[in-house]
């Protein structure tokens, strides 16, 4: 009896081990399948989601192994790519996804995820690639998305395609590593960031079309190299409101498909450089430029070297336009009578790009000054008696007349830049002035010559 019963305690005890190793096991085995915090995050993402309506979420929230939930992938017990992408995922996304330091893939790409983009996804210190795009995500990028990416690995983020605004952060030049960002189709404002030219290493795509950028391009986007893949696939600043001139730095960049700069706000400044240098660039359809009345004389600026240009004006009468004056290098005309007037600019260089204005109502002031033919004006009845050449001019302007007479250059505004004196021949340097119309009056007589310098 007493060895009966010793058995049966040995029995129970042997039971109670093996309960044990298996619960152990079992817990082990558990804990190998990923990190806890890891899988909590997931919980949150699926419960902030709207997970029960995905088109997809075979084993999600089950006690199969997270390995097995549809769009998870894991590596060494972490949870390292996340693909929803296309899987009707609604509401905002969890901030909890952010802290996973060990993810490298973050797609929830064409849904309808809204609200704002978590600030704690600055965290992912080792993320490859994060796309966002296509959603209803609203707010500024946060600036500790410059805190992304390892050290040695590329780093691809789209955040195209949402409602995203405010400023495009000059944090994101602290990506080193950094080979494609796209933040089109968006509401972002201001100026493109100095820092977006830190990218020099794997760097590929830039895309910041379809916002609301305004001010120059940095002179920096022109360090964007790529010593590894040889060239840039391509830049996409069109559609936002971009000015000024193109800095002669873009000119080092190697692409492979054009480059975009249609639908802005720029002239012909530049656009002859882009003309040269990148040939199959596409900069056509930039914004109208206006039309200036002093006197009886409009003009218009529409950049670029003067003697490239031609403006042609019309005069419209209300059904049709009818051709009234095509001037080569001068940007001044003086209509024949009142009426609406209109002007198309083109350029020799970059043939592209034609510039229009709208509509101008012109009425002739009284007692106007009159033009002649030749560019000389006749004031108060006193004929010009000086010679200027050349004219357009571009560093030097040379000067005869008869005595000494004191000359002033004079801007359109009516400002006088410079005064000079000339004793029959003479010459006054131009090379500090930028190109444009001007006027030079001999101030003895009052009489005026239109003066052209084009470089």
């Amino acid at each position: 009896m007493q060895l009966h019963v010793k058995f049966i305690i040995m029995k129970m005890k042997s039971l109670l081990f093996c309960c044990v190793f298996a619960l152990c096991a079992n817990m082990y085995t558990a804990k190998a399948q990923v990190n806890v915090q890891d899988s909590l995050a997931l919980v949150d993402l699926y419960n902030s989601t709207n997970g029960p309506n995905w088109s997809n979420h075979t084993n999600w929230l089950t006690k199969a192994p997270v390995s097995t939930w549809y769009g998870i992938i894991v590596r060494r017990q972490r949870v390292w790519q996340i693909r929803l992408s296309q899987n009707n995922l609604s509401g905002s996304i969890s901030s909890s996804i952010g802290d996973r330091d060990g993810l490298a893939l973050l797609d929830l790409s064409y849904n309808q995820l809204g609200g704002r983009i978590p600030w704690s996804f600055g965290h992912l210190r080792l993320i490859q690639d994060l796309s966002l795009a296509h959603n209803n995500l609203s707010g500024n990028i946060p600036s500790s998305f410059g805190n992304l990416g390892a050290k040695y690995y590329s780093v691809d983020i789209d955040l195209s395609n949402n409602q995203l605004t405010g400023i495009i952060p000059s944090s994101l030049g602290n990506i080193v590593n950094l080979s494609s960002l796209y933040l089109n189709n968006n509401r972002l404002r201001d100026s493109i960031p100095s820092s977006l030219g830190n990218f020099k290493k794997f760097f590929r795509s830039l895309d910041l079309s379809y916002n609301e950028l305004t001010g120059s391009i940095p002179s920096t986007l022109g360090n964007l190299g790529n010593t590894i893949y040889g060239s840039i696939y391509s830049i996409h600043l069109n559609n936002n409101r971009l000015s000024g001139t193109i800095p002669s730095s873009l000119g080092k960049l190697k692409l492979e498909t054009p480059l975009y700069l249609s639908h802005n706000h720029f002239t012909f400044d530049g656009m002859e450089l882009i003309a040269r240098v990148f040939r199959d660039a596409i900069y056509n359809y930039q914004k109208n430029i206006p039309i200036h009345q002093k006197g009886n004389t409009l003009s218009v600026y529409a950049g670029g070297t003067l003697s490239n240009n031609t403006y042609t004006w019309f005069r419209w009468d209300g059904t049709t336009s009818k051709l009234v004056a095509t001037i080569i290098g001068d940007s001044t005309f003086h209509p024949s009578e009142n009426g609406r007037y209109r002007v198309k600019v083109t350029n020799s260089i970059a043939t592209q790009l034609q510039l229009y204005s709208p509509l101008f109502d012109y009425k002739a002031p009284t007692n106007a000054v009159i033009a002649s033919a030749d560019n000389a004006l006749q004031q108060d009845d006193k004929a010009n008696l000086f010679r200027v050449y050349p004219n357009p001019a571009k560093d030097i302007l040379h000067i005869e007349t008869n005595g000494a007479t004191i000359f002033s250059l004079i801007d359109q505004s009516g400002k006088v830049l410079l005064t000079t004196n000339i004793t029959g021949k003479g010459s006054i340097n131009i090379s500090g002035i930028t190109p444009g119309l001007y006027y030079l009056k001999n101030n003895s007589n009052r009489s005026v010559q239109k003066v052209v310098i084009a470089r």
